[in-house]
């Protein structure tokens, strides 16, 4: 009787289960350029003495957060958000990739 209930219950329970995590509460496409923009800034920071690479690390990562408009602070927190889903976290690293690979395929301008 006990297992006949439990089988007839749980079918209703995950039934019930939401799968969809709904929009994320922040701006994905604004993160995705200032993730793209930290990416570069990071591979472009490899060029740097390394004597001097973390502290220009850090420099150029306060410029690009700064040209967005975020303090390291409110980067951190959205991120800390984004990474509760791991839906949203995997949508803004895939849109920030594309970002860089178009980057990397236009042409330099002078």
């Amino acid at each position: 009787m006990k297992w006949t209930l439990i089988l007839g219950i749980l079918p209703l329970l995950i039934g019930c289960a939401n799968v969809n995590p709904g929009p994320p509460p922040v701006d994905t496409a604004r993160m995705s350029l200032v993730l793209a923009d930290l990416h570069v800034t990071q591979a472009l920071s490899g060029e740097v003495p390394v004597l001097v690479r973390d502290s220009m690390e850090a420099v150029f990562y306060d410029a690009v957060l700064a040209d967005h408009g975020l303090t390291r602070q409110e980067f951190d927190s959205i991120m800390w958000i984004l990474r509760q889903e791991p839906v949203w976290i995997d949508s803004v690293y895939s849109k920030a990739g594309e970002i860089v690979s178009r980057k990397m395929l236009e042409p330099i301008k002078e």
